[in-house]
């Protein structure tokens, strides 16, 4: 008689199944671990990148304006004459300013406007704060917001804008032609800090020394360049992931250098 071989079958243990899902759980919680690390290494790098996207746009806009202010074109107020320059706006005179915490720069619009026929122009026309109309010598003629300017066939029309720049609740801002609310250019600013370099006389082209921070009233011409002072982080407060990013831009007024 042949004998039979009697198979028997074992199901797995408590011990082999909690084994099998503590293996499991730390698998699925490594996998986990490493996907949060892979997120928060990827918000990282966009926070850091809309940082350095901002820093570039607002120090390309300042750096242009900056160079722009007391630039008037084809006009030299030097060479006015006194009673002829007593007619222009204060404003003018002193191009660049920074009083209250906010940056102010004048100049002329780019574009400038031959006249071929009489008639009344307006700075409005030209999106811009003053309207002057000069034959680039030693006559010019200047009218306000709001007011209208006679012209004639070869006047030379300048339009000129002022550009106000502030730091608000961690916010650089600008204003145009000083009407209007203040707009937001970038978020997350935690300084906005301006400096001047000054010659020694008004008569000088080059910077003297070093920079200051409060020039006096009658600075004005002698500022050649200016420094922005810029640090910008995810949470100005500083609460936030990122270190605070520091940034420095020397600008100088293009018609007052060599």
């Amino acid at each position: 008689m042949t004998p039979r071989l009697k198979i028997v079958q074992a199901g797995m243990g408590l011990v082999e199944l909690m084994v099998a899902m503590t293996l499991g759980l730390l698998l699925v919680a490594g996998a986990v671990q490493q996907l949060l690390a892979n997120r928060s290494s990827y918000m990282l790098q966009q926070q850091l990148a809309a940082t350095q996207e901002n820093a570039r746009f607002v120090l390309a806009r300042l750096s242009r304006d900056i160079r722009q202010a007391g630039a008037f074109g084809c006009l030299d107020l030097q060479q006015l004459s006194p009673p002829m320059a007593a007619h222009l706006p204060a404003e003018l005179a002193t191009p660049i300013t920074h009083s209250g915490g906010v940056l102010k720069l004048v100049s002329a619009v780019v574009a400038h406007d031959p006249v071929h026929a009489p008639g009344q122009r307006d700075a409005a026309g030209y999106d811009a704060r003053w309207l002057l109309a000069t034959n680039c010598l030693d006559e010019v003629r200047a009218a306000d917001a709001g007011e209208t300017l006679a012209v004639a066939p070869g006047d030379i029309l300048i339009p000129v804008r002022q550009l106000e720049y502030r730091l608000a609740s961690h916010n650089l801002q600008v204003r145009t032609n000083g009407a209007g609310n203040f707009e937001t250019l970038i978020e997350g600013v935690a300084r906005f800090g301006v400096q001047f370099g000054l010659a020694d006389s008004s008569d000088d082209s080059g910077v003297a020394g070093a920079y200051v921070a409060t020039p006096q009233a009658d600075d004005g011409p002698r500022i050649r360049s200016v420094r922005i002072l810029l640090a910008l982080s995810d949470n100005p407060t500083g609460q936030g992931q990122l270190r605070q990013r520091q940034y420095t831009l020397v600008s100088a007024l293009r018609n007052r250098l060599e």
